[in-house]
């Protein structure tokens, strides 16, 4: 069947993001931090994640610009799964970088967020939940310069968390933060950096920061590299938690003047002293919030969305006659509804296969066998056992390439879908591909490296193609669990055949039982879906 859909769409954009080469360059920071560069496509836990990345840093680890990292060259490590309540099984995926963690709380959305890690340091409420808190002790990291500076850290903020009453609009910043308490730095009064650009929440930003958070530059996107504001700042930091402070630390072993303010998302630092392009920078924020949370050393990769594909699976049989498909586990059941909008399947051919959701009991046809096996719901559909053998799975083929974390792959020589853990194969089954033609008789479906766009919510849908003015038009009702990864190509539930594994059926999209269908539907936006 050829499925296209009947509504409206939004916002489907191929997050294929291709990294050509991996650029490989030697970039010390000025906070001291040394770096070997950039981020492999592969690197990213999500493809949203790597999204993210590329549109502020990937001019950066290019060479396209010359300005501070907003997350850092690369992923610090792999992505794993956090505990958060309210999120799927209670957890979400977290990615961290040098700069802050990127978040996906609910997979299904696909929307980054990046964490209020600099007031959980503060504050020593470590954020387990939209509404609930884990209480630790504040963060004794140093926030600035070389990780040996014993002062200021997060810790030392704790007095001015949340206390506005600094300068007003166009006043010069002169407040010094020393371990005695404030005093007077009056060294860069005149410097026009310094001077109060906007009040938020009664928290003064000095033009330093509010002119970087506001700054227009080269952006990378998928159709291209423009000028464009960088990054929402209320995306990027937040709002400001305290005032603008003057400090002393150390920098690359020399001490420095150096500006700072902290953002509920970010820190940020102005260094006089730096090159222009590197006198505003955002502190290592996920750096200084690994060492709090984990002690430095982050937990290995673990999905749980890993056991969805665990446990009991459903039994795939073969069909050894031409057998009635009844909706009731007798032989005088009627067959389901057979109409232009649910054209259930009514038969099995020879050498069909089937998916058994489970066994019931019902009609003897067999002496002595009165087991049926159950193959779809609402409506319930019924094939007698008698005339079913198991089903030899065949070696699922190795597939070209490989992907990071969980994803998707379909075979269309052998009309097969496998899901992978990196290398790893944790689940194969069949499916039934597109019909290939010549012209518009190809129905062929698309190969190639694609994001899953997500679920289409709620779990069915009805689906239409071909024209209205010819017999190929057509209206489907009720078709379960959509995953488009490529314009309307879909992977989804089918109910009007039983040809799995065996021959393309479909007008491009991966016909798939419901069962499987839904099994990849509760995969996360931007699950790679590989076709070869």
């Amino acid at each position: 069947m050829s499925l296209r859909k009947n509504y409206k769409r939004f916002g489907i954009i191929n997050l294929v993001y291709l990294v050509a080469s991996l650029l490989l360059f030697e970039f010390v920071s000025f906070s001291g931090v040394e770096k070997v560069a950039t981020a492999a496509s592969d690197d990213f836990a999500a493809s949203p994640f790597r999204s993210s990345w590329q549109r502020t840093d990937q001019p950066i680890a290019a060479k396209k610009t010359a300005r501070s990292w907003y997350w850092g060259p690369a992923p610090l490590a792999g992505g794993f799964y956090e505990d958060y309540a309210g999120s799927p099984f209670g957890k979400r995926l977290v990615q961290y970088f040098d700069k802050a963690r990127m978040e996906l709380n609910n997979p299904e959305d696909g929307r980054v967020t990046n964490g209020l890690l600099v007031v959980e340091m503060i504050t020593g409420q470590l954020q387990a939940g939209d509404n609930s808190f884990q209480t630790k002790a504040p963060a004794s990291v140093s926030l600035a310069g070389d990780p040996d500076n014993l002062f200021p850290t997060y810790r030392d903020l704790s007095a001015y968390y949340n206390k506005p009453g600094g300068p007003g609009l166009g006043q010069a910043v002169t407040a010094l933060l020393t371990q005695g308490g404030l005093e007077r730095q009056d060294s860069y009064r005149t410097d026009a950096a310094t001077r109060v650009a906007s009040v938020q929440q009664g928290f003064g930003i000095p033009a330093a920061f509010w002119n970087y958070l506001n700054r227009q530059g080269l952006v990378s996107t998928p159709g291209g590299d423009r000028n464009d504001v960088i990054s929402e700042w209320l995306f990027s930091t937040g709002y400001p938690v305290t005032e603008a402070f003057w400090t002393r630390v150390k920098v690359g072993g020399v001490e420095k003047d150096v500006l700072f303010q902290a953002f509920e998302r970010r820190l940020l630092t102005y260094t006089p002293a730096n090159p222009t392009d590197y006198q505003v920078e955002m502190g290592n924020v996920g750096l200084h919030y690994i060492q709090w949370r984990y002690n430095g050393q982050l937990p290995g990769y673990s999905s749980p969305l890993t056991s969805i594909f665990g446990g009991a699976q459903p039994q795939w049989y073969t069909s050894t006659e031409v057998l009635n498909i009844r909706t009731a586990p007798f032989s005088n059941a009627p067959h389901a509804d057979y109409s232009k909008n649910h054209p259930f399947v009514q038969q099995m051919q020879r050498g069909d296969n089937v998916q058994v959701i489970r066994e019931v009991q019902g009609e003897e046809i067999i002496k002595g066998n009165s087991k049926w096996y159950q193959i779809y719901e609402k409506p319930d559909l019924f094939v007698y056992s008698g005339y079913l053998k198991k089903t030899v799975m065949p070696e699922y083929p190795a597939p070209p390439r490989t992907h990071s974390g969980l994803w998707v792959s379909v075979s269309v020589n052998r009309q097969m879908m496998a899901v992978f853990d990196g290398k790893r194969l944790i689940y194969q089954t069949l499916v039934a591909t597109g019909i290939p033609g010549v012209g518009d008789k190809d129905h062929s479906t698309v190969k190639g490296v694609y994001n899953a766009i997500g679920g289409f919510r709620p779990a069915s849908q009805t689906m239409e193609g071909g024209s209205r003015a010819s017999d190929s038009y057509y209206s489907l009702e009720d078709i379960r669990y959509v995953t488009y990864f490529y314009q309307d190509y879909a992977i989804h539930g089918s109910y009007w055949h039983t040809k799995f594994g065996i021959a393309p059926q479909s007008h491009g999209c991966v016909n798939a039982t419901v069962y499987d269908a839904s099994l990849i539907w509760r995969l996360p936006v931007g699950t790679v879906v590989d076709v070869f």
